[in-house]
């Protein structure tokens, strides 16, 4: 799986979508449920008929198309952490996130990592 090098000293663009760094994007093969069916039990969920392979990976947003998939404002900032990629390539948790879109607490933590990695950019 190819991964973008992302630099951690440059502040991302809000703009562009960071795929495998974003718990909705589906790799290149993968498969997942868009049907919004609530399942009993995870295996139930992985096992259903209802999924969709992304031949080109893609986004799988669950509450509709994302803005940044989209361009469009219309559509929602869809992006959720996938902590898993961000630790492996050494970026923060929040280091994609929009903080108009974070919590409270969040949005100070989202403070406090802009102003050690980007300095003058926060």
């Amino acid at each position: 799986m190819k991964f973008k090098k992302w630099n951690v000293d440059q502040k991302p663009s809000l703009v562009e979508c960071p795929q495998h760094y974003c718990f909705c994007w589906t790799p290149p093969g993968g498969t997942t449920d868009l049907s919004g069916e609530v399942y009993d039990s995870f295996s139930d969920a992985v096992t259903s008929q209802n999924r969709v392979t992304f031949l080109h990976g893609g986004c799988a947003a669950p509450f509709g198309p994302c803005r940044r998939e989209t361009k469009s404002i219309l559509d929602n900032d869809c992006y959720e952490p996938h902590n898993f990629g961000l630790k492996k390539h050494d970026l923060p948790e929040l280091f994609f996130c929009d903080p108009e879109n974070l919590d409270t607490e969040d949005k100070e933590e989202y403070k406090k990592m802009a102003a050690i990695i980007w300095r003058e950019n926060a």
